[in-house]
């Protein structure tokens, strides 16, 4: 399995499927994908705008991983993308999907019918191992079993294990029926409360902005709000390093009709009290990076506040579902209706790729016991903000 140019020669499965395999972000590969993108089945995570602007601010400066983007087509049309990279990671190569800690659903992009060629993906996927470059171990993560209607052939036809979960509510007709209907008596009455509380200190004003300037603004406002809250709690502060908080900062800069930048802030008269950047498709909102006000501002919950205005905003643009994303938050419960399963393959090709497998195994364990992974994790995260270990993934 050796390297491959930018764009390789296509390689016949049978008599209707054949793979193209792309070694980098190129003109020709954005016409196919972005062509596809309009009809195809995924999330905004697999979007080419998205993906190629993770592996120019993160996957190549920090990771320096290698794409592996993967088209897969019949006689007339595309059926899937699979967008795919080797990492290196002390001398061992993992192919996994793009996008890191930044995409929190990993997997393809599909044609409404692949479900006709779902029979094929074993030939189909055998054949694209042939044809990527080498490496030692498979680790795909954060996986939907369903993207859309379609079964994921990655969690469907393969041994899968399921690691997280994520969250999201299905949004009422009406603000007035989902917050009376959805959320608890008590914490409507508290959030109340906290609006009174503030409109004696000023103005409370939401706003979610479309400018380039104001989303810089809100962006910028949103790392240093973040940073400070990692510091507080001794979690590793990830937007303190450079490719990740470029990364965001950067958001701003992208305009496309298939990647919707969501900034909005909650302000106290000139205070910015909670900020947040997320994502917007047709029918969803992705809660994805909500931050606020340290000291004195937080006995007002102003993260809730906010919250509560980005459902409201969320039910009057017509969005049929606010996304929390992957993670186990307690806070989720008093807010959704939905638990989504997210599944992970881990196989090893190589014997670098066997150690790699049992030094993961080997870390979900400890984190499966809560005493010892939260130990874990506050000793790890001070050894990286003091230097001593390097930056995370």
């Amino acid at each position: 399995m050796g390297g491959l140019p930018v764009s390789s020669h296509s390689k016949p499965l049978n008599d209707l499927m054949k793979i193209e395999v792309f070694t980098a972000f190129s003109p020709e590969l954005e016409e196919i994908w972005r062509e596809f993108e309009t009809e195809a089945v995924g999330t905004p995570f697999q979007s080419y705008a998205w993906l190629s602007h993770w592996q120019n601010t993160v996957g190549s400066p920090l990771h320096s991983i290698q794409p592996q983007l993967v088209i897969v087509r019949d006689e007339i049309e595309t059926l899937a993308v699979f967008p795919l990279g080797i990492r290196n990671v002390l001398g061992v190569s993992i192919l996994e999907w793009l996008g890191g800690l930044h995409s929190d659903y990993m997997g393809p992009l599909l044609n409404e019918e692949w479900e006709n060629m779902e029979k094929d993906f074993p030939l189909c996927w055998q054949n694209i191992l042939k044809n990527v470059s080498s490496f030692d171990v498979i680790h795909f993560q954060k996986q939907k079993e369903y993207i859309g209607s379609l079964q994921n052939p990655f969690v469907s036809s393969t041994n899968c294990e399921n690691i997280i979960f994520a969250y999201h509510v299905n949004l009422k007709n009406s603000w007035k029926e989902h917050y009376e209907k959805t959320i608890k008596t008590k914490l409507r009455a508290d959030s109340r409360r906290q609006r009174r509380r503030l409109a004696d200190i000023g103005k409370l004003c939401f706003e979610v902005v479309e400018d380039k300037g104001t989303k810089k603004r809100i962006i910028n406002k949103m790392i240093d709000q973040k940073s400070r809250r990692y510091r507080d709690t001794c979690a590793w502060d990830m937007l303190s390093v450079l490719e990740h908080k470029v990364f965001y900062e950067k958001l701003a800069d992208i305009t496309d009709d298939s990647l919707k930048i969501h900034c909005a802030e909650l302000c106290v008269g000139e205070t910015t009290i909670a900020t947040h950047v997320g994502l917007v498709d047709q029918s969803t909102f992705y809660y994805l990076i909500p931050a606020h006000e340290g000291g004195n501002w937080e006995r007002y919950s102003p993260g809730r506040l906010l919250l509560e205005h980005l459902l409201e905003w969320s039910i009057q643009n017509k969005l049929k579902v606010f996304d929390f994303t992957i993670g186990g938050e307690h806070y989720k419960k008093d807010w959704c209706d939905t638990e989504t399963p997210l599944f992970e393959i881990l196989k090893p090709f190589t014997l670098k790729g066997k150690m790699y497998v049992m030094a993961q195994h080997t870390k979900q364990t400890v984190k499966d016991i809560p005493w010892l992974g939260k130990q874990a994790k506050q000793f790890n995260s001070w050894l990286i903000n003091k230097g001593v270990l390097p930056n995370k993934t």
